[in-house]
């Protein structure tokens, strides 16, 4: 780090700092903020996930779990022993400067509900939706029944070849809203993963037609932004599906595969 203003050494204003610690913003921050959450975590004995190195668990000697999942310094912690997780937070709040929330109700941008009743968890993202839209115009928009229409097949010879139609789509926010359409089929709404995939092809070279793929998309969320994931009930079996078509890709004659994994009667995958 140079030398901060007003702090140079007399004789050494050639020389830089060497940082004992990394500081917040700079471009190593978030990695040695993970290397240290993560040896506090080990410390006190958790495991990482191996298919997920933000997922922390702890078996305890009365056959209980805690599980915690970390997203940059945001954290959800579950477990079946309500004193264990009051005992996890005391340890967290001891090493870090944080805030509990108490029970988690919402987290980028996912709104939890629980029916603790009937044993079932709701994962929603109707406020996202409907921020999405707004941002791209289509919150008044005709709301449609599918996330891409059967007779639409995207090719790149849609892509524009008139400097008028360069001009036209270089206005266009594409690859903003297929972005914006990711986070949406990540979180809760896996329902457009395929749609979302078609469209993602043409993000370097868009055109009007691949475009107008992208706004049903958005009709399509404009009338299901309430459609949410519900996972619970009388069971909890994995279940997985998976199927592919035949040389469905127009320009690569690839063929595309569609899987569905399931847990507790909602997608997981």
């Amino acid at each position: 780090m140079a030398q901060p203003q007003g702090f140079e050494v007399k004789g050494k204003e050639n020389l830089v700092c060497k940082l004992k610690k990394s500081l917040y913003g700079l471009k190593q921050a978030p990695r040695q903020w993970y290397l240290k959450f993560d040896r506090f975590m080990q410390e006190h004995g958790y495991n990482r996930c191996h298919s997920d190195y933000c997922v922390y668990f702890k078996r305890l000697d009365d056959d209980s779990y805690i599980i915690l999942c970390l997203y940059v310094d945001d954290m959800l912690v579950a477990g079946s022993n309500m004193d264990h997780i009051k005992g996890l937070k005391r340890q967290l709040a001891h090493a870090f400067a944080m805030k509990d929330l108490g029970a988690a109700k919402q987290i980028l941008g996912m709104k939890i509900s629980r029916d603790r009743k009937n044993r079932t968890l709701t994962l929603s993202q109707a406020d996202y939706v409907e921020k999405v839209l707004q941002r791209f115009s289509m919150e008044n928009a005709k709301a449609v029944s599918t996330p891409l229409p059967g007779h639409l097949k995207l090719t790149k010879d849609m892509c524009p070849k008139t400097q008028e139609e360069e001009d036209k789509m270089s206005k266009v926010p594409y690859a903003s809203a297929v972005g914006s359409l990711m986070y949406a089929m990540v979180c809760t709404r896996p329902d457009i993963a395929h749609a979302v995939g078609v469209v993602s092809r043409y993000m370097s070279h868009p055109g009007i037609e691949h475009w107008n793929a992208v706004k049903w998309i958005l009709r399509y969320l404009r009338g299901t932004s309430r459609k949410c994931l519900h996972f619970g009930g009388s069971t909890t079996n994995l279940q997985g599906y998976v199927d592919s078509d035949l040389a469905g890709d127009i320009d690569t004659k690839w063929s595309t595969i569609g899987y569905v994994f399931t847990i507790g009667g909602a997608v997981m995958s």
